[in-house]
């Protein structure tokens, strides 16, 4: 199998999921290959250095492609035109997409055939499914795709056409397979629950490290170290952190807040910490690799992930922080939303709060300066991550599904 990556960014910071997804597999002796639809420039986490996948960046127009097409398949190719123009119609983020990455898409098709994939997968049911629903359509190969988070919630345009044209679709929870399923009637592919994961044993190293000694009280007069991670946009919520951690300052207990990411909102998050008095205790550390963000687990008492839901459906998938921090050994206190209560199971790895309660989250918050309780939580989510959110585990199951699901419909011409 040589299995074509379809991507809208790459390599992007933010994403270790994917990445550590194609590594993987690179290990278990998969063939992959990247198509990118944009390339990023800047920042990379060092991992990227150690896939061996080639990487194509297709041109935004590129007419050797299209003219590939027109020679060949001339009807094919207008027509997957107009049925993409129209049916993206409905929301004009897709439908620009979907007129912007023709030009890519038609290009992409054609490079895959000349390097032989045979398997495509992309990762978010927005303009990377659209691509591989273009290949499948120009080129016969068959396509999966992941489905996450806002390309579900908020962005479903040609969603139905995208997962009937699809080998498989994949799910990173159970909450996202039921959505899907109640989107998209029989008849249908099979929708698969195949969580994100993480290599559990660079983290569980560091929750043995962590809890080698016997559980007792902190000092009483020793600040809470709470930490945050994820990109400084809407839906991660770190406005409502930011005024839980103002209770916490007013009803007097001493902590330290560092929150580790870049983004959209970094200016007007600053200007908040300002304004409620709180440069002291919370720190801004900017976006982190792999390496920063595991010395920022290292150093925490207690993970925050104060997710809400945004007003046009926008929210969380399971993010994988959460994995991350469970398998270092830290109790984690998050929202109740979404696939989250899958992988935090409430009052046992850490605490679930209400989504946008700043008093909820300052409470919960508080409950983590007993020592006792972060180690019991600690040492529970740590096992919880390693018997379901394992990085070789997930990627095993998507080459089972792969292989079974081409062995069951058999592969689809050229």
């Amino acid at each position: 199998m040589t299995l074509g990556y379809v991507l809208s960014r790459y390599p992007l910071l933010s994403e270790t999921f994917i990445l550590r997804e194609m590594w993987e597999l690179e290990r278990q002796g998969v063939g992959v290959r990247i198509y990118a639809l944009r390339r990023v420039r800047g920042r990379r986490h060092p991992r990227v250095a150690a896939l061996r996948a080639p990487v194509y960046a297709a041109p935004w127009l590129g007419l050797k492609g299209h003219l590939y097409w027109l020679a060949r398949r001339p009807w094919r190719y207008l027509r997957t035109l107009g049925v993409v123009l129209w049916g993206n119609r409905g929301d004009a983020k897709l439908w620009a997409g979907a007129l912007g990455y023709w030009g890519k898409a038609a290009n992409i098709a054609a490079r895959m055939r000349r390097d032989g994939v045979t398997q495509v997968h992309a990762h978010y049911a927005t303009h990377p499914a659209l691509v591989a629903y273009i290949v499948r359509r120009l080129s016969g190969v068959p396509y999966t795709f992941t489905v996450h988070a806002h390309d579900i919630y908020c962005h479903r345009a040609m969603l139905e056409a995208k997962v009937r044209s699809a080998r498989a679709v994949v799910a990173i929870s159970e909450y996202n397979r039921r959505r899907v399923e109640g989107l998209v009637p029989e008849p249908r592919p099979r929708v698969e629950v195949v969580h994100c994961g993480i290599e559990w044993a660079p983290y569980a190293a560091l929750a043995a490290e962590r809890w080698a000694s016997a559980p007792g009280a902190a000092p009483a007069a020793a600040p809470l170290r709470i930490l945050a991670v994820g990109s400084l946009q809407p839906y991660k919520g770190h406005r409502v952190l930011v005024e839980a951690c103002a209770r916490l300052r007013d009803t007097g207990i001493g902590f330290e807040c560092r929150i580790v990411g870049g983004g959209e909102l970094a200016g007007r998050l600053r200007r908040q910490t300002r304004r409620l008095g709180l440069e002291g205790s919370v720190q801004w550390a900017g976006a982190a690799t792999e390496a920063g963000v595991l010395a920022a687990l290292g150093w925490a008492e207690v993970l925050a992930l104060p997710s809400v839901v945004m007003d046009n459906g926008k929210m969380e998938g399971i993010p994988v922080v959460l994995m991350e921090a469970m398998a270092a050994g830290l109790p984690v206190v998050a929202s109740r939303l979404s696939g989250i209560p899958e992988l935090v199971e409430d009052g046992r790895s850490g605490v679930l709060v209400p989504a946008g309660d700043a008093a909820a989250l300052a409470a919960a918050l508080a409950e983590m300066r007993d020592r006792r309780r972060r180690r019991a939580m600690g040492l529970a989510g740590c096992s919880r991550v390693h018997q379901e959110f394992d990085l070789s585990r997930s990627v095993g199951k998507l080459i089972t599904l792969w292989t079974r699901s081409g062995q069951r419909r058999g592969e689809v011409a050229a």
